[in-house]
Order: C-alpha cells, then sequence, then structure tokens
C-alpha cells in the first residue's frame, strides 16, 4: 500500500533491480551501461520531428511558421503522467484546472490564458478529427488509453482556418500509434489509484495495425471522488494501390463521484470532505473513422476522412452527443509553393433525457498555400468561410426555433532562418467561435436548470491574434521568446442574471465583453553536462476586459505569471528529477468585477526516480505535491474545488 511517505517504495525499486540483474541477465551491468550511454548520446542528436497541426499536411517542425509543441511518446512516459491532462500541466503557455483530482474527471485545458473560457476555446484532435462536443463538456481526455500516442502537438496559435471554430487558443492534436511494439505497464499508488495500461502492435506486409486497452481506478483525495475510467482503440491502416486507407474504433467508460465544492471556511477545516451537492457521473461513448489518401504522380494527395462519434453522459442532468462529420481535401504542388484546398461538412445533435434537443449543421471550406520568398524564408496564406445551423426545441414534439450564422477567418505567417541556429516566426490570425449548443439558450437560474428557449442576442465570438517568436540554439542551450497578442470581441461568457423569461428567472450565456490578452514566454534548455539537464519557462500574462462596465479588470481564472522548471540528474542508472511549478493568484471564475476573494497563489514540486531495471523493464517512482500544498486551481462564486494534496505513484513498463 501506498502511504504519504514513500520509503517503502524505493526500498522496492532497489530489490526489483537488484534480484532483476542477478537473476535474470548475467551480463546486466554491461546492457544497462549501453542503454545509459545511448540516452546520453540521444540527447545530443536533434532529430527534426514531422508535424500536421500547422499547415495540414506534414513538414518539418522547423518549417512551420507558428509555434508547434511537439511532446514524443518517451517524454511522455518519463514525466511519469498518469493521464493526459496531468502531463499538459507541465507545458507551458497554458493551464490545466482539475476540479476532481489527478484523474482528470472534468479538467479543462486552456492554451493562450483565455480563462473562464478557456477550454471552450482550445480545440482538441485525435489523428486531425476534433472530438470537442457541440456542447460545453469538458473533452474526456480518458477516451484514449495513453499508451496508443505516438506524440502530441500544441499549436500555440489560433489554428481555425485550417480546422474550424473553437481554435482561438490553439489546438491539441494527439496523435496515435501503429507501430509493431508490445507493451504493458502498470501504475499504483496514492488514493486507491491502480492503472493498466497495453499496446499490442502487428506489422504484416500488408496490413499494420495497434490494439490499446486501459483500466484504471482511484478512491480519490477526497471523500465521495473515486472514479473509474475504462478506454480502448483499434487503428488499422494499409497500401491500396497508389492509396492509402486507415480505419479506427475507439471507446471509452467513466464512472466518477463529484464531490461538489466547499465553502472557504470548509476549505481550511478539511479540503477531503464532500461538498454541498454531490453527485455521481456516468459516461460512455464511442467513435468509429474512415480515412483514405490517393497519391498521385505529381506529388498531389486526395484525402477523405468520415468519422462518427456518440457518447452519453448522466450526472445532475442526462444529456446524448452524437457527430457525424465528412471532411475531403485535396493537396498539390502550384505556382512554386504547396496549397491544400477542403472543405468540412457536420450534423451533430445534443438531447437530454428531458426531451429537449439541440442540433447544429456547419458547412465550411478552407485553403492554405505555402510558398517560399526567398531561400530562407517562407510566408503562407490561408482562409476559412463557416456557416452553422443551430436548432433547439424544448420537447421531442415542440416546433424548433433556429439560428443561423455566418463567419470568415484568415491567417498570414512568415518563418525566416536568420542563421542555421535560430529562427524568426510572426504572423496574423483572424478566427471566430460559434456558440456552443447550450450556450444558445437561457436555463433556469436554480435547481433543475432547466433549459428554457434560445436566447436571440448571443452572437458568434470574433478574434484578432499576432505573434511573433524568436528561438537560438547553440552547443548546448535552446533558448525561446515568444509574445502572442490576442484581441477577443463579444466574448462569450456565464451572465448569472439575464432577466426573467416566460416568467422565472433565466441564466445564459452571453456576449459580456472584449476582452485583450498579451501572452510574453521566455523557456531555455540547457544541457549542463553529460549528466545533467535544466528546462524552465516563464509566462508574463496581461488579460484585462476591454469593453463595458468591468473595463480594465482582469478576466477570470487567468494568472498574471506561471514559472516552471524542471531539473534532471543522472547517477549511475538512476535520473532524479525535480518539477517545480508556481502560479500567481488568480480571479474566481464568474467574477468579472472581482469582488470576491482571489484564487491564491500557489508553487507545487514534484520529485521523480526512474530507472532502467533490465533491457526491457522499466520503472519510475515520482512523490506529486512533495510539499503538501493545500491549493485549489478552480473556484466560483466562492465554491472551491480543492486539488490533491501529496501522492506518491510508482509506474512499470514491461515490453515483449
Amino acid at each position: 500500500t501506498v502511504g504519504e511517505g514513500g520509503e517503502g517504495i524505493v526500498v522496492l525499486l532497489f530489490i526489483m533491480k537488484k534480484t532483476l540483474r542477478t537473476q535474470v541477465f548475467v551480463p546486466a551491468l554491461s546492457v544497462l551501461s549501453m542503454a545509459v550511454a545511448t540516452a546520453v548520446q540521444a540527447q545530443t542528436v536533434e532529430l527534426e520531428p514531422v508535424v500536421v497541426t500547422a499547415a495540414r499536411f506534414p513538414q518539418s517542425l522547423s518549417e512551420a511558421s507558428v509555434i508547434v509543441d511537439v511532446i514524443s511518446r518517451q517524454t511522455i512516459e518519463q514525466s511519469g503522467a498518469s493521464n493526459i491532462t496531468e502531463f499538459l500541466d507541465s507545458v507551458s503557455g497554458m493551464t490545466v484546472s482539475r476540479l476532481y483530482g489527478r484523474a482528470g474527471v472534468d479538467a479543462s485545458v486552456d492554451i493562450g490564458y483565455l480563462g473562464e473560457a478557456g477550454s471552450q476555446n482550445v480545440l482538441i484532435l485525435i489523428d486531425g478529427q476534433r472530438i470537442n462536443s457541440i456542447d460545453s463538456a469538458r473533452s474526456q481526455f480518458a477516451q484514449l488509453p495513453l499508451s496508443s500516442i505516438r506524440q502530441i502537438e500544441i499549436r500555440k496559435a489560433n489554428g481555425g482556418v485550417l480546422f474550424g471554430d473553437r481554435a482561438q487558443g490553439g489546438i491539441i492534436n494527439i496523435i496515435t500509434r501503429t507501430d509493431g511494439a508490445k507493451a504493458v505497464e502498470l501504475g499504483f499508488g496514492s488514493f486507491g489509484y491502480e492503472k493498466q495500461d497495453v499496446y499490442l502492435g502487428f506489422n504484416t506486409s500488408e496490413l499494420r495495425g495497434s490494439l490499446s486497452l486501459m483500466n484504471g481506478k482511484s478512491d480519490g483525495y477526497r471523500a465521495h471522488s473515486d472514479s473509474e475510467q475504462r478506454s480502448a482503440q483499434l487503428r488499422l491502416a494499409t497500401e491500396l494501390g497508389s492509396g492509402f486507407a486507415s480505419f479506427f474504433i475507439r471507446g471509452f467508460e467513466e464512472n466518477a463521484k463529484l464531490p461538489s465544492y466547499l465553502t472557504s471556511v470548509q476549505f481550511v477545516q478539511n479540503p477531503r470532505q464532500i461538498g454541498a451537492s454531490p453527485a455521481s457521473s456516468e459516461r460512455v461513448g464511442g467513435s468509429t473513422g474512415l480515412r483514405y489518401e490517393q497519391f498521385f504522380t505529381n506529388d498531389d494527395v486526395l484525402s477523405i476522412d468520415a468519422i462518427y462519434q456518440v457518447s452519453s453522459d448522466k450526472g445532475y442532468y442526462s444529456i446524448k452527443n452524437s457527430r457525424s462529420a465528412i471532411t475531403p481535401e485535396y493537396a498539390t504542388s502550384i505556382w512554386g509553393g504547396r496549397a491544400i484546398v477542403g472543405a468540412e461538412f457536420f450534423n451533430a445533435e445534443a438531447n437530454t433525457d428531458l426531451g429537449k434537443q439541440v442540433g447544429k449543421k456547419s458547412q465550411s471550406v478552407f485553403t492554405q498555400f505555402t510558398h517560399a520568398l526567398t531561400a530562407h524564408t517562407d510566408w503562407d496564406i490561408g482562409y476559412r468561410l463557416q456557416r452553422a445551423e443551430s436548432n433547439f426545441k424544448t420537447t421531442g414534439d415542440a416546433s424548433a426555433s433556429s439560428t443561423t450564422s455566418q463567419k470568415s477567418g484568415g491567417s498570414l505567417g512568415i518563418l525566416s532562418k536568420l542563421t542555421k541556429a535560430s529562427t524568426v516566426r510572426l504572423g496574423a490570425l483572424a478566427g471566430f467561435r460559434f456558440p456552443n449548443a447550450d450556450e444558445l439558450y437561457s436555463f433556469g437560474s436554480g435547481p433543475p436548470y432547466a433549459l428554457l428557449e434560445i436566447n436571440p442576442n448571443i452572437k458568434p465570438m470574433s478574434t484578432r491574434e499576432y505573434f511573433l517568436q524568436y528561438d537560438q540554439r547553440l552547443q548546448d542551450l535552446t533558448l525561446a521568446a515568444h509574445y502572442r497578442q490576442i484581441n477577443s470581441k463579444d466574448e462569450i461568457a456565464y451572465e448569472f442574471d439575464c432577466g426573467n423569461v416566460g416568467g422565472v428567472p433565466a441564466s445564459c450565456n452571453a456576449n459580456l465583453y472584449d476582452t485583450k490578452r498579451s501572452i510574453l514566454s521566455f523557456s531555455a534548455d540547457w544541457k549542463i553536462n553529460s549528466t545533467s539537464l535544466l528546462k524552465g519557462s516563464v509566462d508574463f500574462v496581461d488579460a484585462t476586459i476591454s469593453s463595458g462596465l468591468n473595463e480594465g479588470r482582469r478576466i477570470p481564472l487567468t494568472p498574471q505569471q506561471v514559472v516552471r522548471v524542471t531539473y534532471e540528474h543522472k547517477i549511475q542508472d538512476y535520473m532524479l528529477t525535480l518539477a517545480a511549478h508556481h502560479r500567481t493568484n488568480m480571479i474566481q471564475a464568474s467574477d468579472p468585477m472581482g469582488a470576491r476573494s482571489v484564487i491564491p497563489s500557489r508553487t507545487l514540486v514534484d520529485l521523480g526516480v526512474r530507472t532502467q531495471l533490465t533491457q526491457d523493464i522499466s520503472g519510475s517512482l515520482w512523490v506529486r505535491n512533495a510539499f503538501n500544498k493545500t491549493y485549489y486551481d478552480y473556484a466560483s462564486y466562492d465554491g472551491i474545488y480543492p486539488a490533491d494534496g501529496r501522492g506518491i505513484f510508482v509506474n512499470l513498463k514491461v515490453g515483449f
């Protein structure tokens, strides 16, 4: 049993290592020495990742005109993260708010410090296909086994021109794998945490694919916060003459108890206690899709993506989401450059168990053209036109009320390689976000929060963004500076008092105000010597309301500074890690006036050690929140959602 101390686990890892050395592999010392030498050598060899999130077609990372962080599977494994949201919390330029602990239940991700509506302005993709539903439900990252991930691409710029609305802050594109490896990953730790993650890859002359399975459970840090998560994915790919076809099917299930919020007094007394309105949630869903690519002799590529996804969420109320989409696109070489032209058509519904129905149909066309200005400078330009029609029924038999919006966006980017070791990127982006299905209507301002009717006053949100990035690579040091300015108009946010609708006091989502955000980020990656590595980043954030009664005030849920530092040091066969994460205070959600107490600043420290137990078995131990800091990252109307205290977690990976 793993408790608040980790001495027993350290001894366990040591005994396992000694036993496996002496009984399994006679020449183990030589094998481990080779592994260490390989690892050190790998740090000095820079492999150029290939990304698709920057231009929608594969290109080297150094050729991308926007900022894209590429996270490899190896990096995720070495982080010791138990799920995607836990890992994303370590990435600069973004924040993660976890309402109910490290399992990631109801966690939200914010790129670009958009604040309270951040999770609604980050587009989540799996292999280029969005998984965001048409309502405001948080994305279920647990629907994908962690072992199935090949890499994660994080675009730190508006990506709406290429991938559609809800990409105001950026894009997270999770790319799955089909290599032939086979491995089992096991995890266990504090608060009853257990996890099994299996990856089975296979490759033949005609077919390659993978099967990924995940099963996890946790008793939770707080009372009434236990959860169970299961997911599976099957992916197949094959060549068809001059074409390529791939297929996937994916399913997930999550059962979680939600302990609700605490008052400030309760939080001080005991942050682990149950809150005022506990509930249980059941979430289940699946998706399936097919992609076909046809390659032509002149490097032209025609592709068609088709996907269908469905999910059911039973909590405080029940809602069923479904979405079907088809995306044809054509990439060609023209005028000395590369162009892509495509379209996206989708039909989606969100229906409650009370008979209320919300539907959305969307049609869009997009294009992007990339061309070299000089031998060292490239530029690209893009455009999207999208039309969305939404309808709403109070009951299955009622007549529908509807609303239609049409918006367009554009992008311009420039990449200049000043020297072999320095690069400048700059650009301007115009994007938009249509209201989500559940943001369109008014609803009762108290339990049971019944949906009333469409709010005719809400409009799409639009943004203008400018960015500038400079990076410099030295022999053992990489430095980068990144600036983003995001100006939003008609920002969509929650409003408690929207008057009476049909004689009922109503709340709604409304275009509350315009906003302005300036984010200046610095990062460094320094290989001190053959055994030590230091990485760090700092984000300076100025996020303010720029119109209305609260003009000049800070945007809720945006810090002013975020600092992340990681130090790694190798001692013989062990890699020791110290990671610190500091965030300054934030305004509570739904408090643009700043009338309530702020969410306090906090500094967290994680400690980790990992080692290669044998050639095929690796292990790690992590102490999360090592100093047992009592804190929270989310609060609304003085309702506090405590974060986890100190926990000890062990991970083992067995390859075969």
